[in-house]
C-alpha cells in the first residue's frame, strides 16, 4: 500500500533532511509534503523548502508556510509559480475567519492548493514571544466560514483539532471539503485514542475516509506514529479502500497526483 506523509516539518538541525529520507526509505514512505515554519519553530524557511524539493525530487512536495496577517496573496501566487503545491497555515495575527484573510483562501482555491490548518495550542521556540499567539484564533470552528465560502478548497485540520477534537470531527462530518489528520506527539493528545477510542469522535459511516495520514514529528519517531496508526485502524477492521484513502488517496486527490 502506498504511503504519503501529508504533514512533515523540516527542522533547521544538521542532516535533518538526510535522516528523514533514510527513515522514509526504511518505512517505504513514497513521498512527504514538507514545510518550513521559520525560526519561531526552529525550522527552515520557505526558501529552504524550495531547494530541498528541487534537490530531492520527486520524494518531496513543497508546502508553503502562511502566517495570516503577514503573508499576502501575491506571495501565495508566487509560491505556486515556483512549484509549491500546498499551504500550511498557523499563528494568524487575527482569527482564521477574519474577513481580512478572505483573499488568501480565495487564492488557494483558485490555484487548487489544499490548506493544512494548524488547530489547537501550538509550541514555539523558547526565544519566541508566546504572548503574541492566541490558540483560540486557531479553533477548528474558525474554519467553518472558510469551508462554507470556498467549497472547492480542500482543507485539512491538523491534530484532529488539537484540544477541540469533537468540534474538528463534526466540521469534517458536515463539510465535504474538510479532512482531518491525527498527528501529534506520542505522549500528547493521541493518548486519548486508546483511552477513549477514535470511534468516539469519528462515529459516522465512512468517517475514516475523511482522514489524511501525516506524522508531524522528527525522523526517529516516525515509525512509532505509523505503527500506532496502522494498529488502531487494524483493530477497527477498516477496509482496504479506506486505508488506501487515508495513507495516500486523499492527499493525492487534493494535489492532483495520478
Amino acid at each position: 500500500m502506498e504511503i504519503i506523509d501529508a504533514h512533515s516539518n523540516i527542522l533547521s538541525t544538521p542532516d535533518y533532511v538526510l535522516e528523514l529520507m533514510t527513515e522514509m526509505n526504511r518505512l517505504e514512505i513514497a513521498k512527504a509534503c514538507i514545510s518550513g515554519m521559520g525560526s519561531m519553530f526552529n525550522s527552515v524557511s520557505n526558501k529552504d523548502i524550495l531547494k530541498i524539493v528541487d534537490d530531492f525530487s520527486p520524494r518531496f512536495i513543497g508546502t508553503y508556510f502562511v502566517r495570516p496577517g503577514v503573508t499576502n496573496v501575491m506571495e501565495i501566487q508566487d509560491a505556486h509559480s515556483l512549484g509549491f503545491r500546498m499551504l500550511k497555515v498557523a499563528i494568524p495575527k487575527k482569527p482564521y475567519n477574519d474577513s481580512a484573510f478572505l483573499p488568501l483562501w480565495g487564492a488557494a482555491q483558485r490555484l487548487n492548493m489544499p490548506i493544512l490548518f494548524h488547530t489547537g495550542l501550538i509550541t514555539v521556540a523558547e526565544s519566541s514571544p508566546k504572548d503574541l499567539i492566541l490558540s483560540m484564533d486557531m479553533h477548528p470552528l474558525r474554519i467553518e466560514p472558510i469551508a462554507n465560502s470556498f467549497p472547492d478548497l480542500n482543507i485539512i485540520l491538523s491534530q484532529l483539532g488539537g484540544h477541540w477534537n469533537r468540534d474538528a470531527a463534526e466540521l469534517a462530518r458536515m463539510r465535504g471539503n474538510v479532512y482531518l489528520d491525527l498527528t501529534g506527539e506520542q505522549d500528547g493528545w493521541r493518548q486519548r485514542f486508546d483511552a477513549e477510542g477514535l470511534e468516539k469522535y469519528l462515529y459516522w459511516e465512512h468517517a475514516f475516509q475523511d482522514i489524511v495520514f501525516g506524522t508531524n514529528t522528527e525522523p526517529p519517531k516516525i515509525k512509532q506514529i505509523l505503527d500506532e496508526d496502522m494498529n488502531r485502524y487494524n483493530q477497527l477492521n477498516l477496509d482496504i479502500n479506506t486505508l488506501e484513502m487515508i495513507f495516500a488517496g486523499n492527499i493525492k486527490m487534493m494535489l492532483g497526483i495520478s
